[in-house]
């Protein structure tokens, strides 16, 4: 035993190299199987071989009986590292309500800023969050109007529409703020936005006088995301706490419409150009996994810069919220069976392509809103801009009989759809906005009919020479096709993998796995510890997911599936294994383990 530590003392320096390296060679290993996916091809095996055949040649210059000691270490480390990197997920990112030291972007912000009140900004947030549940309510957005987005509008607009088919009112009671805190503020052309985290509790009911089927809901804290924006360099008027036209002072209008326009002096009261707007609210396992990635493109950042400098108005973000509220617009005329709710919008070829897809549907949307919009790529064709936007939308649909509802989807189910706008290169300044029911030509009112010529000044309102239009909406299989024949029109690679790079197949199966727990309106002390097992078997750290189970009990997990068909065959077999683990596999899991094998594997 003297001999032993006299030996480690004399050469711990060697040895611990050789631990060292040994300890990279084993784990490299291990990432390059990874990296090819699965095993990999010959090439990387052979180069596996070639790491394993260095780590056997370094052992081996180490006497015995130290050799085996120090590979019992390396061995222990191996494991111990190989735990820890399973472990590693998007899944960890998840919020619990605790803010940062400090926000991303801040301190640029600040130097920019100085007279920025942080905590009076936060207040804000915090009034006009209650104030926006309690239009929400009401479905009555009048008293927010004028300090929320077109986009977002709509996208509470929307579920009026399809809430007041369904007979449906949406209660809450009980709402406590718990935290506020800003998370990232970032710069978009010539405004600033700052996304900002509501840690929150509610009781949050969804009651149909007349389809008492579609009742849910109760209970529940969460964190959202709210996102606003202003122009840079303006003073930011307060219009969280005004009934006033931040213009001429005259009285909001207090119904609210598309359009949020003062009656007296006709501006737009809801601009950036005046305060602080809300922009886009986003759910917390939608915010960790947006695509963000895809903005950090240094081409794509040059493309974007290249398009402010020549167009001022021009902004991410207000891309986003116009292709939000098109997209939306385009729903509900295919819920309400109207092409004509579209048609001011939308290419004339888009139109004749798609116009018969506005017929004869018969379904509803339970549920309908949008989880994530991300500008992808920009490309130039026939003197356009052409832009290519990736919508992530979660959906229900439901068909009416008489008095009773059938439910199509037996879960709230998530997709990605891409949106292609283009505008003119040489496009005119828009004095309106046809996505808003105002000609982008002179300003004026227009309603939803097939005629697309202002009745005033008889330009076109879906032109692309004064505003984006929409010229197609094309589904992930679309999106395939299209990058394939036109990549080359785009100056950027937009490839369609970059829309869905961060939930990998074993974080697809565990969401859905626990949706699937909970499908019954049910996740109680005994689902969750076999949940919690499940995650540990897995290789998930516990105690970092513990929002996902938050969210199984609270009913807000969305079916999530990868287009890859290999992948999706592989968390349909996890699910299904997850599934019989009791050896009972109840009717309503059975049902969406049904239309997972119909929909995404059997098609």
């Amino acid at each position: 035993m003297v001999k032993t530590m006299h030996f480690f003392r004399r050469n711990y320096r060697t040895i611990f190299a050789f631990l060292l390296l040994f300890a990279l060679v084993l784990i490299s290993a291990d990432l390059f199987a990874r990296v090819g996916g699965g095993g990999g091809s010959s090439r990387s095996s052979g180069g596996d071989g070639d790491l394993i055949g260095i780590a056997i040649y370094i052992i081996s210059m180490i006497p015995f009986p130290y050799n085996m000691i120090v590979l019992a270490i390396v061995i222990v480390l191996y494991f111990l590292a190989k735990k820890k990197m399973r472990q590693q997920t998007v899944l960890n990112q998840l919020p619990t309500g605790e803010g940062p030291s400090k926000a991303r972007g801040y301190d640029n912000f600040a130097a920019s800023n100085p007279d920025f009140n942080e905590t009076e900004f936060k207040k804000n947030v915090e009034d006009s969050f209650i104030a926006i549940q309690n239009a929400w309510q009401d479905k009555d957005m009048g008293k927010v109007r004028h300090f929320i987005s077109d986009g977002m509008y709509q996208r509470l607009n929307t579920q009026f529409k399809m809430m007041d088919i369904l007979k449906q009112k949406n209660t809450i009671d009980k709402l406590n703020v718990k935290n506020v805190y800003i998370d990232k503020i970032e710069s978009d052309g010539q405004f600033d936005i700052i996304h900002v985290a509501i840690h929150a509790s509610i009781v949050d009911k969804f009651i149909s006088e007349k389809y008492s089927k579609l009742n849910s809901g109760g209970s529940e804290e969460f964190v959202e995301y709210w996102s606003y924006m202003k122009k840079r360099g303006v003073e930011a008027k307060d219009l969280f706490h005004t009934n006033n036209c931040p213009n001429c002072g005259g009285e909001l209008p207090k119904k609210a419409n598309d359009v949020s326009k003062c009656e007296f002096c006709g501006t737009v009261m809801n601009s950036p150009e005046y305060g602080w707007i809300l922009a886009e609210i986003t759910q917390a396992d939608d915010y960790i996994t947006s695509n963000s990635m895809v903005m950090k493109d240094s081409n794509l950042k040059g493309k974007i810069g290249d398009l402010v400098a020549n167009n001022p108005d021009f902004s991410v973000q207000l891309i986003e919220d116009k292709v939000s509220n098109g997209y939306l617009q385009i729903e509900t005329a295919r819920v309400m069976n109207d092409n004509k709710l579209l048609r001011r919008f939308v290419s004339d070829e888009y139109f004749e392509r798609k116009k018969d897809e506005f017929k004869d549907n018969d379904f509803v949307y339970n549920r309908l809103y949008l989880n994530d919009v991300s500008l992808l790529g920009i490309g130039q064709k026939d003197k356009k801009n052409q832009l290519l936007v990736s919508v992530k939308v979660s959906y229900q649909k439901v068909r009416l009989m008489e008095k009773k509802v059938d439910i199509l989807d037996p879960v709230v189910t998530c997709k990605t759809e891409i949106v292609r706008i283009e505008r003119d290169m040489q496009a005119a300044q828009s004095k309106g906005s046809a996505y808003t029911h105002t000609c982008p030509s002179c300003g004026g009112s227009v309603e939803d009919t097939l005629d697309t010529k202002c009745p005033y000044c008889g330009n076109p309102v879906n032109s692309s020479s004064t505003d984006w239009i929409i010229a197609d909406v094309m589904s992930m299989e679309e999106y395939y096709n299209y990058y394939s024949a036109n990549a080359a029109a785009f100056s950027i690679p937009v490839k369609p993998e970059k829309t869905d790079v961060l939930y990998k197949v074993r974080d697809y199966a565990f969401n859905n796995v626990l949706l699937m727990i909970a499908v019954d309106g049910v996740f109680d002390a005994e689902e969750k510890k076999f949940a919690e097992s499940l995650a540990k078997k897995w290789g998930y750290n516990v105690d970092k997911i513990q929002p996902m189970f938050q969210m199984a009990q609270n009913g807000k997990l969305v079916l999530r599936m990868p287009e890859d068909p290999k992948q999706r065959k592989k968390i349909y077999e996890m699910m299904n294994k997850a599934a019989q683990v009791d050896g009972n596999i109840s009717e309503e899991e059975q049902n969406l383990l049904n239309t997972v094998r119909d929909r995404y594997i059997a098609a």
